[in-house]
């Protein structure tokens, strides 16, 4: 999934920055960069992308004139 928006390039590029500091943080605590690697990708897998692609497939799959009355519930 690639951000759509030109904004989400610099979303991009800011995570990357992140994850690189991140990346070598812990590669300097002794952690192999494989080892952070495989962790991040493990998180991502487990607890973000799953509630991220539920999102996704909820919004997609409901009515784009849908106009709330506050009431679905």
């Amino acid at each position: 999934m690639v951000p759509e928006r030109s904004q989400d390039s610099e979303l991009l590029e800011i995570i990357d920055h992140k994850l690189v500091a991140l990346i070598h943080e812990l590669a300097d605590a002794n952690w192999s960069v494989d080892e952070v690697v495989l962790a991040i990708g493990s998180i991502l897998e487990t607890k973000w992308l799953p509630p991220a692609r539920a999102l996704e497939a909820a919004r997609s799959s409901g009515s784009e004139n849908f106009v709330s009355d506050s009431n679905e519930g």
